[in-house]
This record gives C-alpha cells, structure tokens and sequence, in this order.
C-alpha cells in the first residue's frame, strides 16, 4: 500500500496513528513479497506474516479499545465488532492455509490481499476517523 495517501487517513491520536502505521507496513511487506514471487506468496511466508499481524492486530486493537472505553466513545461498539469480525477473519484463513495444501498459493495471495487493502482502508478511514476530534489527542 501507498503511503502518501496515510496521512488523509491519520485521527490524530498518536499512539493509534503509530499502530496503523505498522498494520500498513505489514500489509506493505505482504504485497511486497507478493510482488516479488509473482502474485504467489509461499504458504509459510504467508503463515509468518499474517500470524505477525494476526498479533498485532490483537495488540492494536486492545489499545484502540482501550483509548474509546476511557473517553466513553459511543463508537466503541461497532469498532469493537469490527475488530473482532477481522479477527475471526484472519484466524479462519490462516487455519485454513496451514492445512489445505490444495489451495493454489496464487489464489490465496490475491484474496488476502484484497482482504486486507479493502478492510484496512474501509475500516480506517469508515471507522477510526470517525474518533477524530471525539478522543482527544493527548489521550494517545
């Protein structure tokens, strides 16, 4: 994913903005390595990866949550479904590609990307940016 579009995408909490940073480098890296193999990531690059992100979602996500619960966000409950939907999500595929060898490496890459580029972006800039100006920055 670019980066010169992630600053229309920052809210202004530094500690959040900090974490979607990295979620978008690691989304980076994935494309890259995709890029690299021609659209096919191996299945253990690929496990290495999203299991990399799978945890820091979980970390990101904890202190997001955490930052709404303390301002009494009344975001906090679709936020939350979000992230636990991507979080499902991304444990569902990574199950099923460490054990379906049948699922061509090609195939896979491309619905993870997809996957991650549209939810990434739509969940930020749909979601998160609705926290701006509603926590406040000094919070983060």
């Amino acid at each position: 994913m670019a980066t010169g579009w992630y600053g229309a995408m920052k809210i202004g909490i530094d500690i959040v903005d900090d974490d979607h940073k990295q979620l978008f480098a690691l989304v980076g890296e994935f494309n890259a390595a995709a890029d690299a193999q021609g659209g096919a990531v191996s299945s253990a690059q690929m496990a290495d990866i999203l299991t990399r992100l799978q945890n820091y979602v979980g970390d990101h996500f904890q202190r997001e949550e955490q930052l709404q619960l303390e301002a009494k966000y009344d975001g906090y409950e679709e936020n939350k479904r979000q992230h636990d939907e991507l979080t499902r999500t991304l444990s569902a595929f990574i199950a099923k590609h460490k054990n379906d060898s049948a699922v061509e490496a090609k195939t896979a890459t491309r619905e993870m990307r997809d996957f991650l580029s549209v939810w990434l972006s739509q969940h930020i800039l749909k979601t998160d940016l609705k926290m701006r100006g509603r926590i406040l920055p000094w919070a983060g």
